[in-house]
């Protein structure tokens, strides 16, 4: 079969399939359970909606905020928050190739995924440089790729039909525009997915984050996602449907007592968990290691784009930049340079007003010092000339997970970045040189703690001495 991508405006796609349920590759179908939501009594799509709920729209049609931004990022600690992100873009894609595609062609490990389960991964060039961030939710017989713009769906379903060759048998399938997204986020999320639907979203409620299910509403599929809103380190999930039932959705939320969130808010939140964003943090001037998407890469699946980089990265034991958090003096545009001292320490590539008013940002800064990885956390610079501070963000991952670390899969990253096929020996190697390393940073420690020792003697006998002197010239 000759493979290709499938474009919204000339595929014929039944919306079952639309929406991710059956229609191609192989695995058995995933049945479907029935949403019942009280709806109110508005009718019209979400736009609609919105306009009764007071939505300021920008120049693209979205509605940008709903004139309550602190109430909104407050909820998402507190409350129940209600976001639109229809505007994001969803790829979905089919055949029996579909695994072995995503697995080559992006950073996670795509051959360990489940029907059910879903993860974040990123698409980097043959450099490892950042294109974007998706997250895949594997079915039985698809998967279903989100990113946070119409436009990175455009851009990435174009980059994986360059590499879908004649034999391959496997499809992308751009549903954004037949498609509604819907994210519910904060504490309470989980308390009303329960009074609308206890039992049949008992699998994702009671279950590990990550999960998700496919139910049925009114005649149409819906997926349920537990997986934060896609992109906040707040409790949430995130809905996707067919567009004929998304505003209904939508209106059961807010009747729910939901504070709507518009784009302007949503990038104040995410600019203040530190989620990076296409075109801003996911640049080609950055790896996803120096993006603090470590959670969203795997060494050990064997080869893919980008792979040979990352792992020089990691056997590095770390990056020269990282992604952190800012607090500002002031109003500071992207793009601003960050100093420590004299010194040019970093860039700014995102800021907003976080809740209370105060501005806040995101930027890369230097994060090696002679070698050794540095904590940066509390750190006082300087950008545009003001003070500022560095702070933790919430969303990045900066190690990976200890079974990323054993020394077998550290071994598999020699492999990757060096080409050596001697696993075993270069494992002991490893394991060896992690013993020598411990070795020194105690002798370090001693000798550090013998001169202390040494300088505190010192310092002790020179009072000694000036104590036994001013006694003497008192006699």
């Amino acid at each position: 079969m000759y493979g290709s991508r499938v474009r919204t405006a000339t595929a014929v796609v039944p919306a079952a399939a639309a929406a991710g349920g059956s229609g191609g590759g192989s695995g058995a179908a995933m049945s479907l359970g029935d949403l019942q939501l009280d709806i109110p009594e508005i009718d019209g799509d979400i736009r609609s909606l919105q306009v009764e709920m007071g939505a300021i729209f920008n120049d693209s049609g979205l509605a940008a905020t709903f004139g309550r931004k602190r109430q909104a990022l407050q909820a998402l600690e507190t409350g129940l928050v209600l976001v639109d992100q229809s505007h994001w873009g969803r790829l979905r894609v089919t055949g029996e190739d579909r695994t072995a595609l995503l697995h080559n062609q992006s950073t996670a490990d795509f051959q360990r995924l489940q029907p059910g389960q879903c993860a974040d991964t990123t698409f980097v060039t043959s450099t490892a440089r950042c294109l974007d961030l998706a997250t895949a939710l594997v079915l039985p017989s698809s998967i279903l790729l989100l990113v946070d713009s119409r436009e990175g769906g455009e851009a990435l379903a174009a980059r994986l039909d360059k590499v879908i060759f004649r034999g391959d048998n496997v499809m992308v399938h751009d549903i954004s525009s037949r498609t509604g997204q819907i994210a519910v986020l904060g504490p309470e999320a989980e308390v009303v997915l329960r009074e609308l639907a206890p039992d049949v979203l008992s699998g994702v409620l009671s279950g590990p984050p990550g999960r998700h299910v496919l139910v049925g509403f009114r005649g149409k599929p819906v997926f349920v996602a537990a997986v934060s809103g896609l992109g906040l380190s707040v409790p949430g999930y995130t809905l996707v449907a067919d567009e004929a039932v998304a505003g209904d959705l939508y209106a059961a939320f807010a009747a729910k007592g939901a504070i709507p969130m518009g784009t302007d808010d949503w990038e104040a939140a995410r600019i203040v968990a530190g989620r990076p964003t296409r075109g801003s943090e996911l640049t080609e001037a950055y790896s996803p290691l120096e993006a603090g998407l470590y959670g969203a890469v795997s060494l050990n699946k064997g080869c893919y784009i980008g792979q040979e980089t990352l792992a020089k990265l990691h056997l590095r034991d770390g990056v020269n930049r990282q992604l952190w958090g800012l607090r500002l003096s002031g109003p500071t545009s992207p793009g601003a340079e960050i100093y420590s001292e004299l010194s040019k320490v970093g860039v700014v590539t995102s800021t907003c007003q976080d809740a209370d008013g105060e501005w806040v940002g995101v930027g890369y800064l230097r994060s090696r010092l002679e070698g050794t990885q540095i904590e940066l956390e509390g750190v006082r610079v300087a950008v545009a000339g003001a003070p500022a501070t560095v702070t933790a963000i919430p969303f990045a991952t900066r190690k990976f997970s200890a079974e990323a670390e054993s020394p077998a899969v550290r071994a598999a990253a020699v492999v990757a970045a060096t080409g050596e096929e001697d696993a075993a020996s270069i494992a002991a190697r490893l394991e060896e040189a992690k013993r020598k390393k411990a070795e020194v940073q105690v002798e370090k420690q001693a000798a550090t703690e013998a001169k202390l020792k040494a300088m505190q003697e010192r310092v002790a006998a020179w009072q000694a001495a000036l104590q036994q002197q001013q006694q003497g010239q008192q006699q």
